[in-house]
């Protein structure tokens, strides 16, 4: 995947996952800023299918050390790799309650914006 390629992925916006990474909710930011939200990429899995990046593992480690944590929020900046390439994204990470629906359901939110 080329750089641009990533610059154009549906990574920006907000993404609420279960454990397994399976997006519960989205409301995608193409461009990066709030507004013009389109694709909903709901129950798609977050890091095989909507943010494929080189270092997703990474990205995925982050956010599953912070559910496992205690915290109810957490912020952090990182570069999503692509060939030579990486584009900075700024992350915040908030604790979802769980929700009943016959089972119950852990998640984070997940908010990414364009980093400087």
């Amino acid at each position: 995947m080329s750089a641009t390629a990533v610059a154009r992925q549906i990574i920006y916006g907000l993404f609420e996952l279960d454990d397994e990474g399976t997006v519960l909710y989205s409301r995608v930011e193409p461009d990066g800023e709030t507004g013009g939200a389109t694709a909903d990429v709901s129950g798609r899995n977050f890091y095989e299918e909507v943010a494929p990046f080189e270092n997703v593992e990474e990205f995925r480690r982050r956010v599953a050390a912070f559910a496992a944590g205690s915290g109810s929020a957490d912020r952090f900046n990182f570069s999503c790799r692509c060939g030579d390439t990486a584009q900075p994204v700024k992350v915040l990470l908030a604790r979802v309650r769980e929700r009943m629906s016959g089972t119950r359901t852990k998640s984070v939110l997940v908010h990414i914006r364009k980093g400087a």
